[in-house]
Parts: C-alpha cells; structure tokens; sequence
C-alpha cells in the first residue's frame, strides 16, 4: 500500500501536475489522520471494556470480602455484649455480702468482663484498590464515598478499643489482682499456666470498694462507646454488601 501511494505521488512530480500533487498530498493527510484517530478511538474503546472488566472483578471481590468483615464484626459485638452482661451483673453485685457473693462464679464474671477479641477487618481489597490507584476504575459514586466512610470508621473504631484496652490494663486489672486470682479466673480459658492458687485470695473488700465500682463505671461506658463506633462500621458494611451484590459471583 505504502509503494502504491509512492507511485503516484512520483508519477505527478514526473507529469509537472503540482496542483494534483498538493491536492493528493492533502488528501493522504487527511487519511492518515482519519486512521490516526480510528486508532485511537479503538484503543479508548478496549481500554474502557478492560477497564469495565477491572471494575467487576473489584467490585465482586468488595463483595466477598465484606460479607467476611461482617462475620467479623457480628462475632466482635457478641463479644462485646457478652463483656459489657458481665460487667453488668459485677456492677449489680457491689455493695454485697460474702453469702450473696458466694452464690456466683465470679471468676467466670471476671473472666467474661475482659474480653481479648479486637475487631480486626478483611481489607486486602481496599489496598488493592488504593495503594494500585485504582479506585478511578469504580464508577459508582456511592461506593467510593462508603469506602472512604469504612476507612474513617475503622480509625473510630481503632481509637475506641485502644481507650479500653488501656482502661482494662491500667485501671481495671492493677485493682483487680490486689483481691483476687487471675490464674483461677484463667481457668475458664484453660490456658496450661491457670489453676487454683496457693495464696490467699478475697472477693469482698473489692466489692466494697467505691473506686472498684467507679472504675467499673466508667468501663462499661468505654464499652459502650466501643460498641457504638463497631455497629456504625457494621451498618457501612451492609451498605457495601447492598451496592456490591449485583457483582457477587
């Protein structure tokens, strides 16, 4: 094709026909920039279809990966519910005799009102996505708003339980071990290092304590607000869930 275009570009020089020429020369112009940007059109045509692909195979494994983090954070509230009846029925029992207080497994309370688990989230996906520079490839608004939302929101949720933790470690438990014995609470783990204690232990002067009680107090509002900050992230997570199902394989 190239040499035909040579050939009759060389047989208007050889003929003296200038005008033609110019006119031929202009015309060859003008196709070339016609194929130019049918390629280009092309080209932003494949792109877009990749990307639309992309698009789907983020958003799907959005999906999967929220209706894990919603396993997460179903476990961590129970958890949190069941710390903060415990802590409840501890508070309900202060104040009470050594006859009352025998008729509870207050180790088993103990045990119950300090609960390890930390909400820890499936965000894989969300790295992807961000550290890739992709999150240009989602064109649904609103799920780039809930993803910035979820971000936001773990970093509350984050700020809450590192508040408990504290208050458990620095507060709660320094009272705690002075009356009685974590290595008999522990027994309700069955960690190999709990069992009964050789040393003396008593229940009551801590429930006769006013700062036992005020500390209490004040961590069962920590857990309260901690629950709080994870059922906010539990209802962005079913937003997420919502607009991404569509996509779900």
């Amino acid at each position: 094709m190239i040499k035909f275009f040579r050939h009759i570009r060389k047989s208007l020089l050889m003929e003296n026909k200038t005008s033609k020429y110019f006119k031929y020369a202009l015309g060859e112009i003008l196709l070339v920039m016609i194929g130019i940007l049918l390629a280009l059109q092309i080209n932003s045509w494949n792109q877009k279809r990749l990307d639309r692909i992309e698009e789907k195979n983020i958003l799907s494994n959005l999906h999967d990966e929220f209706l894990e983090n919603k396993r997460l954070s179903t476990n961590n509230i129970a958890s949190i519910r069941g710390a903060m009846k415990a802590n409840i029925e501890i508070m309900n029992l202060m104040g009470s005799s050594d006859d009352e207080l025998q008729k509870h497994n207050l180790d088993s309370l103990f045990y119950s009102s300090l609960p390890a688990a930390q909400f820890t989230s499936s965000s894989q996906s969300i790295l992807n996505i961000t550290q890739g520079g992709r999150m240009n490839i989602i064109k649904d608004k609103n799920i780039i708003k809930l993803l910035y939302q979820w971000q936001a929101q773990l970093e509350a949720v984050n700020i809450r339980e590192r508040a408990l933790d504290d208050w458990s470690y620095d507060q709660i438990l320094p009272i705690m071990s002075k009356y009685i014995s974590l290595k008999e609470m522990d027994m309700n783990g069955n960690y190999e290092w709990s069992g009964k204690s050789k040393l003396k232990k008593s229940y009551n002067p801590l429930f006769q304590s006013l700062e036992y009680e005020n500390l209490l107090d004040n961590f069962l509002f920590l857990h309260q607000m901690n629950k709080r900050e994870i059922e906010k992230a539990d209802a962005i997570i079913d937003q997420i869930i919502e607009i991404t199902n569509p996509y779900a394989e």
